[in-house]
């Protein structure tokens, strides 16, 4: 993958967009959880917490690079909270997405860029359950997706199970139920439903878990001719 030079290359383009992208999200938090007694203290405490949103994701596709990974920029502007400046990423079909460091991104961009990859979907895998799986390991990270289509024909329907370990500071779980409504023909999700369960533990017995329910509809494609 030629991820830094395809960044590179793109931070410093002024070509216009091959592709113009509108979603519309909504997201949820909800998150409850106990952090260990201090010295001097009765003992541990709890909190909760919730989060809500909605409002639009936008994503201009720059350039297809010769490993077939798309080079993005994304922002997100949310009515209240859930907002970040225009960044910009790598995507590609294994729902690798690696992005600008110095840019601060919010989950649920993630979530979008993920499924966006030319490959994401390739006939040519599937197995005769009509499944596929992807996997990564990176130093402490390491991420196993499956995918089945659930209904064919254009556009499908896509059920993602999806699990996530980060033992790099303490240990974090993530696991994660979607549903695509997929596209092949314009090679893009018009419809995203995910449902995810965090679990963070550190310390002896500091422990949180939030729910997230974040759902996208794709609004406008700059490659979609208007109806007449």
């Amino acid at each position: 993958m030629m991820l830094a030079a395809a960044l590179a290359a793109a931070m410093v383009a002024d070509a216009p967009p091959l592709r113009h992208l509108v979603y519309s999200f909504t997201y949820e938090s909800r998150q409850h959880g106990a952090v260990s007694n201090d010295p001097g203290t009765s003992g541990a405490s709890s909190y909760t917490g919730k989060l809500d949103d909605t409002g639009t994701m936008t994503v201009d596709v720059l350039r297809e690079a010769p490993d077939r990974g798309l080079v993005v920029v994304i922002s997100e502007q949310g009515e209240s909270t859930r907002r970040s400046t225009a960044t910009t990423c790598a995507v590609y079909g294994n729902t690798t997405v690696v992005c600008d460091k110095s840019k601060p991104m919010n989950s649920e961009e993630f979530t979008l860029l993920r499924f966006l990859g030319v490959t994401f979907f390739d006939p040519a895998i599937l197995d005769t359950k009509q499944h596929w799986s992807v996997g990564q390991q990176k130093d402490r990270l390491k991420m196993t997706a499956d995918y089945v289509v659930s209904s064919g024909g254009d556009p499908m329907t896509i059920q993602e199970t999806r699990h996530v370990e980060d033992t790099s500071t303490g240990s974090i779980t993530v696991d994660t139920q979607t549903k695509l409504t997929y596209s092949y023909k314009r090679l893009l999700p018009l419809e995203i439903d995910e449902y995810a369960t965090e679990e963070q533990h550190s310390g002896v017995i500091g422990v949180s878990s939030t729910t997230y329910q974040t759902t996208f509809n794709l609004v406008s494609d700059s490659m979609t001719k208007p109806q007449s």
